[in-house]
């Protein structure tokens, strides 16, 4: 009896030490599990709102459109005299300078004519002893071959200083008309000088007007005669009317004169008591084309791509293309004929 029951004694302790033993394992293995790197977790960033496109864009609206030619023009007379020799030479004196001014009948040049004053003074005294041997046969009553042959000595004395007289004359340049000396080549006694070439020019100061040369004859070819013009001379502006232009200039036959006048612009200042004076330069502008009350927008509002020209409108929340037709452009801004309305909303291509 006493065995029996040790024997179950001994059962127990030995159950209790296996369930014990589980649960240390148990215990073991879950702090094991502890221990082991654990996975990351992959926290997402908070959504943001996507901040709204900014759009350059101006209200389409009404305008007034000026299309104009602007550039620069010399104060010149309509009247000018150049002066020069028919025959070549060598300078003796230039009596003036450009912008001097000078009075009909005054000297403005001479030429060297050698000896030519030593030989006139020897020609007047043989004219003047052909003469008193002529007057002195006629009071002795010479006639006949003697008489005659007296006469034609004094005849080619005279003809002798007439000659030279005209070489004298043709040597001095004199002017034919008061004014200012607009031109004036430089020369030093001594120099040569060739026949028919100007020497001088002079201006008549009375009668002025404006002249425009361009570079290139294209940017003219629009401006016509009688075209009014507003002219600016430092402070002061003006009235004026295109008197000439490229498309009215007369064909003088000359290539070289008719090629300078397709790119010449004359010009009258029509604005009484102006003050214009030779060689100033003056501001000119031409109005070309100018229509009120048509829609108008920048120039960088409208866009070409393979021959089509277009704008961007603002529909809504997004662009959308529509096709134009321009009229008058400017440097900075352009006439829409057709294709835009007042109210709509034209994206810039800033």
């Amino acid at each position: 009896m006493s065995l029996s029951r040790t024997s179950q004694t001994h059962k127990r302790r030995r159950r209790i030490l296996k369930q014990t033993a589980a649960v240390i394992a148990c215990v073991s293995l879950l702090s094991g599990c502890s221990l082991l790197p654990q996975k990351e977790l992959n926290i997402q960033p908070p959504l943001v709102k996507p901040a709204a496109e900014k759009v350059d864009a101006i209200d389409v609206k009404k305008d007034t459109i000026e299309l104009k030619f602007s550039g620069a023009a010399t104060v010149v007379s309509s009247y000018n005299v150049p002066l020069f020799y028919k025959q070549s030479g060598r300078l003796k004196e230039l009596y003036v300078k450009q912008g001097d001014e000078v009075k009909a009948g005054d000297l403005i040049a001479e030429l060297d004519m050698g000896d030519l004053d030593l030989r006139m003074n020897l020609e007047k005294l043989s004219l003047e002893r052909a003469e008193i041997v002529l007057h002195s046969a006629k009071a002795s009553g010479e006639s006949g071959t003697s008489l005659r042959m007296k006469e034609i000595d004094l005849e080619r004395e005279q003809l002798m200083m007439d000659a030279m007289k005209e070489q004298y004359d043709s040597a001095k340049l004199i002017a034919p008309i008061s004014g200012v000396i607009s031109y004036a080549d430089v020369k030093s006694p001594g120099d040569g000088l060739n026949g028919y070439t100007p020497l001088v020019t002079i201006s008549d100061p009375t009668k002025m007007r404006l002249i425009h040369t361009a570079d290139d004859s294209k940017t003219i070819t629009a401006i016509q005669r009688d075209m009014p013009v507003d002219v600016t001379i430092g402070n002061d502006k003006y009235e004026g009317i295109v008197v000439q232009s490229p498309s009215d200039a007369p064909l003088t036959g000359n290539k070289d004169v008719d090629e300078r006048n397709t790119k010449l612009l004359y010009i009258d200042v029509t604005t009484k008591g102006a003050k214009l004076e030779l060689g100033k330069a003056a501001e000119i502008k031409i109005s070309l084309q100018k229509h009120d009350n048509v829609i108008v927008i920048p120039k960088s509002g409208l866009r070409t791509y393979l021959g089509r020209t277009y704008v961007q409108v603002v529909d809504g929340d997004r662009r959308k293309e529509v096709d134009v037709q321009p009229g008058i452009t400017t440097s900075t801004d352009v006439e829409i004929v057709k294709g835009l309305e007042t109210g709509m909303k034209v994206v810039l291509n800033n």
